[in-house]
């Protein structure tokens, strides 16, 4: 394991959810190429799960290959989908970005690890609160951990100028197309459609709260997601008066126009990536 200075991208591609998907990240990697990026950035439940599991192994395989192949790099933060079990180490608060020596070109960004590129603060915030968790299998499609604790929270809402922040979840301030805090979610699991329980409604609220603490602490310009698979474009309050721009990413078996996102030259950036859909 080598812990990682980041180096400033020439063109960055923010990408949302892969969940493990092979030939979705393929295409991904490829369409970052296409475009000219040299740096992916996934905003989380990137499908890091055990090591022991032979699909994560197969994955990073792949993945590691293709990143080779095109010279791309991949850094990305924790979503609730990863194998919070071993991220948990390298999330408690001062921790550097680190990459294991058999995936040289994919990096993980700690929680609360702030960063400069083009002049600006970046702050990496993964976690959030898996609604699906009681139809899941603990240490196979769930792991404790996912959760900012109030250790890391504590640690992001530190003194200091921050720009952007990536992160998994989404800030409680802004309205997520679809998505009604307070109403009934159903959920497609093996083929049967189940109602997401009460409880973990509002836990996945009480989630985005944390959220919306830091950035109430912080006061970020920009704020770019993951987790609710919707493709969106927001403005969220921030307390005290004032807004952030909000960009939510869509998930796999999408489009890549909704996938990802394109930058250059962070907050100063101007959109130009919207208009292709692969």
């Amino acid at each position: 394991m080598l812990t990682t200075e980041l180096r400033q991208p020439e063109k960055l591609m923010l990408a949302g959810d892969w969940h493990g998907n092979i030939p979705w990240a393929l295409k991904a990697i490829n369409f970052a190429k296409q475009r000219g990026a040299d740096t992916i950035l996934h905003v989380g439940d990137f499908g890091w799960w055990s090591v022991a599991n032979p699909r994560t192994v197969q994955y990073l395989d792949v993945v590691s290959n293709e990143l080779e192949h095109t010279n791309l790099e991949v850094v990305w933060l924790d979503g609730n989908h990863e194998d919070h079990s071993f991220w948990h180490q390298f999330n408690k608060p001062e921790s550097l970005p680190m990459t294991l020596m058999s995936a040289p070109r994919i990096t993980h960004l700690p929680r609360g690890f702030r960063w400069e590129w083009w002049g600006d603060t970046w702050m990496a915030l993964g976690g959030a609160h898996s609604v699906d968790r009681s139809f899941a299998v603990e240490g196979e499609s769930w792991w404790p951990g996912e959760w900012i604790n109030d250790e890391q929270l504590k640690y992001a809402m530190r003194p200091g100028k921050v720009d952007i922040i990536v992160a998994h979840d989404a800030p409680s301030s802004v309205d997520i197309p679809g998505i009604k805090p307070d109403g009934p979610i159903y959920l497609n699991i093996d083929g049967k459609v189940r109602r997401v329980p009460h409880t973990d409604l509002l836990a996945a609220n009480d989630h985005r709260r944390r959220i919306q603490e830091v950035c109430d602490a912080v006061k970020p310009v920009e704020f770019y997601h993951g987790h609710y698979h919707r493709a969106y474009n927001a403005l969220g309050r921030i307390a005290g008066g004032g807004y952030m721009n909000v960009r939510g990413l869509d998930k796999d078996e999408t489009t890549m126009a909704k996938n990802t996102h394109f930058i250059t030259e962070g907050t100063k950036d101007t959109d130009e990536d919207d208009e292709l859909a692969w």
